[in-house]
């Protein structure tokens, strides 16, 4: 019996070596790409999908224990709290955020997290093996994150600039066995940055209702006068200008109506109720509309007149102007 003890005894303490040797051992390194949402025009932008990837190598003495299970964490990244809800901020002004999120799944429903055992967001982890005993075993691999904007951001009400945010990352490992799972370990990991970045981009969209000046003898004898509104919207500070055209029969700058039998009519267009100020499109100057966007949708009157003119025809008059915006 005495024997049989030693024996025992030999291979336990054999057994404790090997395997503090390959906590020793136990490392990972890892590398990963950038989240670059790139330039987000707000006039047009709907949810904005990316991806990067997370490079990884996770190596250990394998004696008695034959797998390698990796664990990817991305933590919330400062100055967000809850994984579940990330945000990108502007490059100067604190205030302004844009949401977005990481996932683990190409379908982006499965927010990519820190936590375990059921938890979420949850981590990832993977399983490698059997490995053959008495090796060196390296599990190497990659993982990628989904990234997405979702079209929720108020973008027009958000100041242009870049934002951004950075997400810690950490790939760690732990030796399983065919006795069951064990946790991840904080031995050797690899600690790395994740960038994710956006540009919000200057915009603006506009449209105009038809100016309708009525119908009225032709030999009428005080001005007529009708009104119309622009409605415009740019991002949040964008500075803009409003133009007009002189219409598609002008002759130099006195814009005219035409008849279907070549006929015209003299009218003019203004930015204010007296008809003092000509609303032209000549830039930098007092004919445009200027002014700085709030982020929400801005309403300009155009005010039209046509003063009394010898020689008309009954006959509809027509012209088309051309809005443009410039920011």
């Amino acid at each position: 019996m005495r024997p049989l003890k030693l024996i025992f005894l030999s291979f336990f303490f054999i057994a404790a070596s090997m395997f503090a040797s390959e906590r020793a051992h136990a490392a990972c390194t890892a590398n990963v790409t950038a989240v670059n949402f790139g330039m987000i025009n707000p006039v047009s932008s709907g949810a904005i999908d990316v991806s990067a990837t997370v490079s990884y190598s996770c190596s250990s003495l394998i004696s008695l224990l034959s797998y390698i299970k990796v664990c990817i964490e991305i933590a919330p990244g400062a100055p967000n709290t809850d994984p579940g809800n990330r945000v990108l901020t502007h490059s100067s002004i604190e205030t302004e955020k844009l949401s977005y999120n990481v996932y683990s799944d190409p379908a982006r429903t499965i927010v990519f997290g820190n936590t375990y055992t059921g938890g979420s967001p949850a981590a990832v982890t993977k399983t490698y093996g059997p490995y053959t005993l008495g090796l060196l075993a390296t599990a190497r691999d990659t993982q990628t994150v989904y990234g997405r904007i979702s079209a929720a951001n108020p973008f027009m009400q958000r100041s242009v600039g870049q934002y951004s945010a950075t997400l810690p990352i950490t790939v760690k490992m732990a030796l399983v066995s065919a006795a069951g799972l064990s946790p991840c370990l904080d031995l050797s990991p690899a600690n790395i940055s994740l960038p994710v970045s956006a540009t919000l981009i200057s915009a603006c969209r506009i449209s105009a209702q038809p100016l309708n000046f009525g119908i009225h003898p032709s030999n009428f004898t005080r001005n007529i006068t009708s009104t119309s509104t622009i409605t415009s919207s740019c991002t949040k500070g964008t500075p803009y200008q409003i133009g007009l055209n002189n219409g598609l029969h002008a002759i130099g700058n006195q814009r005219r109506m035409k008849a279907g039998d070549g006929a015209f009519i003299n009218y003019e267009l203004y930015k204010d109720a007296s008809h003092s100020q000509r609303w032209g499109s000549a830039l930098n100057t007092a004919e445009t509309l200027a002014g700085v966007a709030t982020g929400v949708a801005q309403n300009a009157s155009v005010y039209g007149a046509v003063v009394p003119q010898a020689g008309l025809k009954a006959a509809d008059y027509k012209d088309t102007i051309t809005v443009t915006i410039t920011y």
